[in-house]
Order: structure tokens, then sequence, then C-alpha cells
């Protein structure tokens, strides 16, 4: 008999299988955006979306843009750091 399998494992295991692990890796990077920037920078900014590589966030003003973007790859390597590296190639800011 087997030792019992966590539930953690089981659906790792289960996204693995079906192909659905980096997805689940791409949604995690959008959901844990204000637990990887901070909250200063999460009150003025939202991630949307994460496709082939570029994390498309929306910013709260032009000044916030200009701000993140001389930021990118610190909170590209913070991204890395908390999901695995790859995930983010680059990141598109939107007013």
């Amino acid at each position: 008999m087997s030792s019992p399998t966590s539930i953690g494992n089981a659906i790792k295991e289960t996204l693995k299988e079906f192909g659905l692990e980096k997805k689940a890796r791409s949604y995690s990077v959008v959901t844990g955006w204000a637990d990887v920037v901070g909250e200063k920078i999460a009150c003025a900014s939202q991630a949307e979306k994460l496709e082939r590589g570029v994390l498309t966030v929306r910013v709260v003003s032009p000044v916030w843009r200009y701000e993140l973007t001389m930021q990118k790859q610190t909170i590209i390597d913070k991204i890395d750091a908390a999901f695995g590296p790859g995930l983010v190639k680059d990141i598109q800011w939107r007013v």
C-alpha cells in the first residue's frame, strides 16, 4: 500500500499530466502581482494577463508607467524568484 499523497501534490501531478502546469504558473503571476511588487506599487498597478512571455500591467498614470519602466528588470527578477525563471520576458505597461 502506498502512502497518501497531499492534495497539493495531487493537483501538481494532474496539471502536469494534462499539460496545464505552465498555464497555472502564468495565472499565478497575474494573481500574485501584489505579493511580488508590494503594496505601494500594487495600489498603482494591476497585472491583467500573461501571454507569450509578455505580462500586461495596467497603471493609474503615465508617471507610474515611467517609474515602473525604470524598475522593469527588478520586477522581472522578483517574478522569476517567486514563480520560476522564464515565465515573464517583458512587461507592457498600459494607462
